[in-house]
């Protein structure tokens, strides 16, 4: 009794859905998306409220030991400056003291990737930019799925074909051997025939092997162990409406460039580089920061006789941290320019990488529409060349052998009309995919409705 199939009548819809939740690359992609979250998630933690607290341990020149205690909290605000409220304390054997203090500190030359806003932006940028990257990757997953669909298709479709060949090529054998007795013909002819035979049954066993390789790829890329018994139920898709080309190339790259979501990525990696370098090329200075802090103190033998206020205390602070020659200042600025100098270099770049996508796959696609129309005629011709013959054969013009080379010439046209048909239609494909059309102009399941 045969096994049962794991996965039974499996279409292209289905094989699409299944890519999306197990083909390996696609949830690597996935995984980055998470991560992006996290990040995100972590640049937003600058700007939350932050609990500080430490314990230290103090030992005083002639053996007085004592304890100093911190707890506050602080926030950063959007504009770089930093507010912190809390309580210091620190006590020894013979005396003790008690801070509660409120500190306001703001930058001199506040900007925003010093505030971390910008790197907060870079964050939710990157974000945006990994799922722009999943949805590159579920669209090229999707036509991988296509593709390789459709060449299993042609593939079992060729077999079919070689078959019909194949028990041609039998018949062929015994009519051959059928007019040697009635010495009509010779053994050198019976060899020939035999060998036409053996050549046809050695190429369906080789096609059959590759169509088992292309399976076990096919598998692979939609998730499934090859060793899964699936019954794939191939068929093209009928329900896409077949049209020719009606935009000029310079509408469909414009399409291209418009829609096509890693262009629109790195649109705004080379936005965000030009603010950045933007930014840091108005810089005046250092980082300087200046503080003012409003505290009351309390002083006493013991930490219970601090917490009456004996003084009030108002304090202003600046911080700085530079080196002499200002290098590291300097070299920012250096960096940021040539950052966006690459960013617009890549932009250039797969602008036109992508027109020269665009003109390859009309010239392609108008190609093989002439290979597909010239392989129906051709088809067509065959057709009524079998249907004459056939008609011959009836009224006793010609023998069966005559008969059968017709017929196996047939099922040869009818599969090349076919690899023709399935070339043009993963022409358009890929020009829809390159385009950024492909989500709008073939009906097929989508990654973000699973």
């Amino acid at each position: 009794m045969a096994a049962k199939p794991l996965y039974a009548g499996m279409g292209l819809h289905d094989a699409i859905r299944s890519a999306f939740m197990g083909n390996y690359e696609y949830l690597q992609v996935l995984d980055k998306v998470k991560k992006s979250d996290m990040s995100l998630d972590i640049a937003r933690s600058v700007f939350r409220t932050h609990f500080n607290a430490s314990l230290r341990s103090n030992a005083v020149v002639g053996a007085e030991i004592g304890q100093q205690y911190r707890m506050s909290l602080s926030r950063k605000l959007s504009d770089g400056s930093r507010v912190e409220a809390g309580v210091y304390t620190s006590q020894f054997d013979t005396s003790a003291l008690s801070e509660f203090r409120v500190q306001y500190t703001r930058p001199l030359f506040s900007d925003p990737e010093r505030s971390g806003v910008l790197a907060l932006n870079k964050a939710e940028r990157d974000k945006k930019y990994s799922q722009r990257v999943s949805e590159v990757g579920a669209e090229e997953l999707t036509a991988r799925v296509i593709q390789a669909w459709y060449r299993a298709y042609l593939a079992e479709q060729g077999i079919a074909v070689q078959r019909t060949a194949l028990d041609a090529s039998n018949k062929l054998v015994a009519a051959v051997k059928a007019k040697y007795v009635n010495d009509l013909a010779s053994g050198f002819d019976i060899e020939q025939a035999e060998l036409n035979a053996a050549r046809s049954r050695q190429t369906v066993k080789d096609s059959e092997a590759l169509l088992e390789n292309d399976l076990d790829r096919l598998k692979i890329l939609l998730g499934l162990n090859p060793e899964d018994e699936v019954d794939f139920d191939f068929s093209l898709l009928a329900d896409r409406q077949v049209s020719d080309i009606p935009e000029e190339v310079e509408v469909l790259q414009q399409m291209a460039l418009n829609h096509r979501l890693e262009i629109i990525a790195i649109k705004e990696s080379r936005d965000f580089a030009l603010q950045r370098m933007n930014i840091i090329n108005k810089r005046v200075g250092p980082p300087i920061d200046l503080s003012i802090h409003y505290a009351l103190v309390g002083r006493g033998g013991s930490l219970g006789d601090t917490f009456e206020v004996d003084d009030r205390r108002i304090g202003v602070g600046l911080n700085v941290s530079t080196d002499f020659a200002l290098a590291t200042e300097k070299n920012q600025a250096k960096l940021a320019v040539l950052e966006y100098e690459q960013a617009e270099r890549s932009y250039r770049y797969i602008t036109a990488t992508v027109k020269t996508e665009i003109r390859r796959a009309v010239r392609q696609m108008s190609r093989y529409e002439e290979k597909s129309l010239l392989a129906r005629k051709t088809v067509e011709l065959g057709e009524k060349r079998f249907m004459l013959a056939k008609k011959r054969y009836d009224d006793g013009q010609i023998d069966v052998i005559e008969l059968l080379e017709n017929q196996r010439d047939l099922a040869q046209l009818r599969q090349s009309s076919l690899t023709a048909t399935i070339d043009l239609e993963l022409a358009r494909l890929n020009l829809d995919l390159i385009s950024g059309q492909l989500r709008d102009k073939w009906q097929l399941p989508q990654a973000n409705q699973m």
